[in-house]
């Protein structure tokens, strides 16, 4: 179903997205790492979940931001270490990669009861055992890590021994692919460090792939379709949707689902705004804990005042005497974030909802 707030999982479920995901399948044929970014709830791990399970490789995923928050921002091997545990229940139901999952140090299998004691268990066993069963039964072994910027929380070296793990893979398991999601690409490629000479990634070509939102007339199509699933007739212009809401798919459902409830485009229109309204607020609290200049400069960016000279007049007005090398920091992280994006005509809040809330935040 169109509608559904759930990750899409089989390719009747998923909208267009063909071009997409023929460009993943060619990309993980080619590298043994791809990077796939996008805006938040532009429809990336429905992508990819939809391709894992469309295709006849071998794959876990890890939710890395389960990971950061069930850590409280400290991931330890001992967190990635339960949740690895979880994926692993789920793959040692396929019979013959039980037998191989039995050779793991620190792994104890009863039944289909996946076990992992965290003192003996190392990742690079599970790798090179993996390989040993993708390779014998000619067929890749993929681990999808979503939201994987994350990662830079991991030990006490900002991901480290992760890039050092992923550099081994690289070189020795040719049957091991991963996938990293992202919607905070700055700070995906700061957890990568591909391009950073000291980083055991360094040199390394990967594959990259950009999930971008429908376009206009795309986002028509999927809300007809969606209304028609559900045999429900709408007596509105579904282009005012679209104008509020751009292409961003998650939005889309969202709205839909709304509707169906309240039978009201407005009133629908609204409640995504509040939805979303909530979830930035815990997204930005975080960002906006470092210092208050952030949302200063989100909420101006979002009413036009989108010039560097603008931004720094304003920051001064309000006594922020802030100096040009700490707004330019301040305007990198946003962007890193995905949260603005720099063109010719100066800066812009990348995701059209967030403008609108931003725009009406009193505070």
């Amino acid at each position: 179903m169109l509608f559904s707030s759930t990750p899409k999982a089989t390719r009747e479920e998923l909208f267009d997205r063909e071009e997409e995901l023929s460009e993943l399948e060619k990309l993980l044929n080619i590298y043994p790492i791809v990077v796939v970014t996008g805006l938040r709830r532009v429809g990336k791990s429905s992508l990819i979940r939809v391709y894992l399970n469309e295709h006849q490789n071998y794959f876990m995923s890890i939710d890395v931001r389960k990971l950061y928050e069930m850590s409280f921002g400290n991931i330890s091997s001992l967190h990635l270490t339960r949740l690895l545990s979880e994926e692993l229940n789920k793959i040692s139901k396929i019979e013959k990669l039980s037998s191989f999952l039995r050779k793991i140090r620190g792994i104890s299998i009863h039944g289909s009861s996946v076990e992992i004691d965290a003192r003996q268990f190392e990742l690079s066993d599970m790798f090179e055992k993996l390989e040993a069963f993708a390779a014998k039964n000619n067929k890749n072994f993929i681990v999808f890590f979503d939201e994987a910027q994350y990662l830079k929380f991991y030990g006490a070296r900002g991901g480290e021994e992760i890039r050092m793990l992923l550099a081994y893979s690289y070189d020795n398991l040719p049957h091991v692919r991963f996938i990293f999601t992202g919607s905070e690409v700055g700070m995906l490629h700061d957890f990568l460090k591909f391009e950073d000479p000291d980083s055991p990634l360094y040199g390394r070509a990967m594959g990259f792939l950009t999930v971008k939102p429908f376009s206009f007339e795309l986002s028509l199509e999927f809300l007809r379709k969606g209304f028609e699933e559900l045999e429900e007739k709408i007596d509105f212009d579904l282009s005012e949707v679209v104008e509020q809401l751009d292409g961003i798919v998650g939005y889309l459902v969202l709205f839909g689902l709304k509707y169906m409830t309240m039978k009201n485009k407005d009133k629908a229109l609204q409640e995504v705004f509040s939805t979303m309204s909530v979830l930035f607020e815990k997204e930005l609290s975080e960002i906006t804990k470092r210092s208050p200049r952030y949302m200063t400069v989100l909420k101006s960016i979002a009413i036009g005042i989108n010039t560097w000279t603008g931004l720094k007049n304003v920051l001064h007005a309000e006594g922020d005497f802030v100096s040009d090398s700490r707004l330019f920091s301040v305007l990198e992280t946003l962007q890193k974030l995905s949260l603005v994006e720099k063109s010719q005509d100066g800066y812009r809040i990348t995701d059209r909802v967030l403008e609108r809330i931003l725009r009406e935040k009193r505070v």
